[in-house]
């Protein structure tokens, strides 16, 4: 219901497998009479390659491919005309200079803090697309701040608020041993912020 989402989720708990359907029912659904384009954005571009782009060509599928996907532009086209673009943003300004209808920031703490605001945000104005901020807290940094933004005005605005402030933890989805056996292998905090998707403060901690 919301434009914007932040998610900070557990690791291994499905956000990413969550965010790649998105994509492919937003493009397949997608009656515009412009072109509407999605982007799948990760830190940097290999690690968006790796988290996205083999998947996205197979959700979507070569019976609905318009032609096949680009390998050296990492872009889909969909029988709708719709595109899928796999990005990195370790150059946030390669999301520059085309309109965007949607996307996913994924392991958002990991970009640059300037990315979103400066780069992704007006990208989206003029057609006014949507954008899933998701991933795992590396404490107390942009993302951190963004949660604070999204749960207060969540909590003021409910399902009128453009954004949304959701979590849920490891638990959730792993199963019980593996849970257990992380609980013993790592520290409190860590376990708190990678499987929990806490934003702990690691600041003044000696190991």
């Amino acid at each position: 219901m919301h434009r914007f989402n932040v998610v900070p989720a557990g690791r291994r708990s499905g956000k990413t497998e969550l965010a790649k359907r998105k994509l492919v029912r937003r493009a397949l659904s997608a009656r515009t009479i412009w072109k509407p384009a999605f982007f799948a954005a990760a830190p940097t571009r290999d690690q968006a390659k790796r988290i996205y782009w083999d998947d996205l060509k197979m959700l979507v599928g070569k019976d609905m491919m318009a032609r096949d996907p680009s390998e050296t532009e990492l872009s889909i086209e969909t029988l709708t005309g719709a595109e899928i673009w796999v990005v990195g943003l370790d150059k946030p300004e390669r999301i520059e200079g085309k309109p965007w209808d949607g996307g996913v920031l994924d392991e958002f703490a990991n970009m640059k803090p300037n990315a979103w605001a400066a780069n992704v945000r007006p990208a989206l104005s003029d057609r006014k697309g949507w954008c899933d901020l998701i991933g795992v807290p590396e404490g107390r940094n942009h993302y951190y701040d963004e949660w604070l933004k999204a749960s207060a005005m969540m909590a003021e605005l409910g399902n009128r608020s453009e954004w949304g402030a959701f979590t849920w933890k490891s638990a959730d989805i792993l199963d019980a041993e593996e849970i257990a056996a992380a609980k013993r292998d790592l520290d409190e905090l860590t376990y708190a912020q990678e499987y929990e998707a806490s934003f702990v403060n690691f600041e003044g901690r000696c190991y």
